[in-house]
């Protein structure tokens, strides 16, 4: 788990997450970032560069991943775009989306965008005029364009949790998203390890203080740089790892809920929702495949 560390600068050559809205047009019953039942929320571009900019002097990721939610519900994007490029956290600007939306954006999004890629479930499609489209207006730009497609899901999240803790660690030390993906999220000031850690608490804890209990505060201080590293490196689990599924829950076709009933399926124990089979895979490859990508199509490879 350990990091690059250059100049007291923290190199990854993953990227950072900004989560631009919280909300979705789609109501994927295994989001990990819990859309289907987050409130409307619109990220502030001022916020953004006060953020990105502070960080900017500590922290290098290879990328910002734009994602949701559905990020391009957010009517000011092009604005937040703007606000990460001056920044100068990094140099690459990446769009995550289900793509319902993409056909209708404008020029002046894909000209300052570098990758678009889009996650294709079952029954969401596009027409031919649509797809033609999309991709010329990625290759017009030298945008490069990445369909993914999900035909299946792992459960996310329990909402009763388990009191194992031996459990929790050993879901937290195969977790993907903190440890291989490195899905390092920005939120309000707070810097996460993953988007579970930032999204869980606002579903099940009122207590709008918990929201922010498993992040580091992003504040510019001659020992930011110290406390980020050791906050990335760390072995120890987050508060949420008990409630996490992290990349070990059952296995199950991807389809979408009916949103009032969402969190149905996640009314029962960590133990109850675990592939114990796949925890134990994973332990002994960290690498493993997870059964969820069902197939990447590279549409455009300008760069």
């Amino acid at each position: 788990m350990s990091y690059e560390v250059i100049d007291n600068r923290i190199y990854t050559q993953q990227g950072c997450e900004l989560n631009v809205v919280h909300h979705c047009n789609l109501t994927c019953r295994a989001c990990s970032h819990l859309s289907p039942v987050m409130k409307k929320y619109l990220v502030d571009a001022d916020s953004v560069f006060r953020d990105f900019s502070t960080l900017a002097k500590y922290y290098r990721p290879r990328y910002i991943k734009l994602l949701g939610g559905e990020p391009l519900l957010h009517p000011m994007l092009l604005s937040v775009i703007d606000a990460i490029r001056s920044s100068d956290i990094c140099n690459r600007v990446h769009v995550c989306t289900n793509g319902i939306l993409l056909p209708k954006m404008s020029s002046q999004f894909w000209a300052k965008v570098d990758l678009v890629e889009i996650s294709a479930y079952p029954g969401v499609n596009f027409d031919e005029e649509q797809r033609k489209q999309i991709r010329y207006n990625a290759k017009s730009h030298n945008v490069r364009l990445i369909i993914a497609h999900h035909n299946y899901f792992r459960e996310a999240y329990s909402e009763i949790g388990t009191e194992d803790k031996d459990l929790v660690h050993r879901i937290y030390k195969t977790c993907k998203a903190a440890h291989v993906w490195r899905c390092h999220t920005v939120l309000n000031g707070y810097f996460f390890k993953c988007p579970q850690s930032a999204f869980i608490p606002q579903v099940l804890d009122s207590n709008t203080e918990s929201f922010y209990k498993d992040g580091l505060r992003i504040v510019n201080s001659v020992d930011f740089g110290m406390q980020l590293l050791t906050f990335l490196e760390s072995t120890s689990p987050l508060n949420s790892c008990r409630h996490c599924l992290g990349s070990v829950g059952k296995l199950f076709p991807q389809v979408q809920q009916v949103r009032r009933e969402w969190r149905a399926p996640q009314q029962y124990p960590t133990e109850e929702l675990l592939d114990e089979e796949f925890l134990i895979t994973l332990e002994q490859n960290p690498l493993a495949n997870d059964g969820c990508l069902q197939q990447i199509s590279l549409i455009s490879a300008i760069h």
